[in-house]
């Protein structure tokens, strides 16, 4: 579904990946895990076309998107949850969520606010509230509802855990199960390692600019050096 190839990106003179390799394949979660300022945030704002790529390729499917423009490469399919959820705080709930509808699908709409609103009843009590007067979780909620609305192939995700409590990242975690267990390609940036592990198919280590590590997460669960050397656990 998404092939990276010899990544070299960053902020202006300052290249935080090189030479990246990076693959997720379809139906599955890809976990890019790495210590604080490893560059796995940047990772995700190439995909999105947001960083320049100096060298190297991305690809979505057979489709060369590496120099496309971040609204060209949303109609493609890659729906993006960053990690400050940016959802607009001065509109409400239900206004948020029909800007999402407007994005052209590349398929058949199989995600609609109605949906949307069944898998986070939550959003559906809070619907004429405004953005600004959400929880953290509600908002989150809200975030990975609108990338949902916008039909993507592939839904990338940045620290979906973050400043969130314990029984709010597991109400994430069992949204994301259950759209991994619909067949949801997802790439996740995750800092919360036991959430990462028992989510994803697959885990990419990010170190030193670049691709450290790769494996199952029954590996890395096994591999106590690795977790000590590249992530700090």
């Amino acid at each position: 579904m998404l092939k990276i190839s010899n990544l070299h990106t960053g902020y202006g003179e300052t290249e935080v990946i090189r030479g990246l390799d990076l693959n997720a394949a379809p139906g599955q979660v890809l976990a890019i895990l790495g210590r604080n300022g490893a560059g796995k945030t940047t990772i995700l704002k190439a995909i999105m076309g947001l960083l320049p790529v100096s060298q190297g390729s991305i690809f979505l499917g057979d489709e060369d998107i590496t120099e496309q423009a971040p609204f060209d490469i949303a109609r493609k399919g890659i729906a993006y949850v960053p990690e400050t959820r940016d959802i607009f705080p001065s509109l409400t709930v239900q206004e948020n969520l029909e800007l999402a509808t407007r994005v052209p699908p590349h398929k058949k709409r199989e995600w609609t606010i109605e949906r949307v609103l069944d898998f986070f009843p939550r959003l559906g009590e809070r619907l004429q509230n405004g953005g600004n007067q959400l929880s953290g979780g509600e908002q989150q909620m809200l975030a990975i509802a609108r990338a949902l609305l916008m039909n993507p192939r592939l839904l990338a995700l940045d620290e979906p855990t973050e400043g969130l409590a314990p029984i709010i990242v597991q109400q994430i975690h069992d949204k994301l199960l259950e759209l991994k267990n619909e067949g949801m390609t997802m790439v996740l940036v995750e800092q919360n390692f036991g959430f990462a592990t028992s989510l994803a198919d697959n885990i990419c280590i990010i170190g030193r600019s670049t691709l450290a590590w790769e494996g199952s997460p029954d590996e890395i669960l096994g591999r106590k050096d690795i977790q000590a050397q590249w992530l700090g656990v």
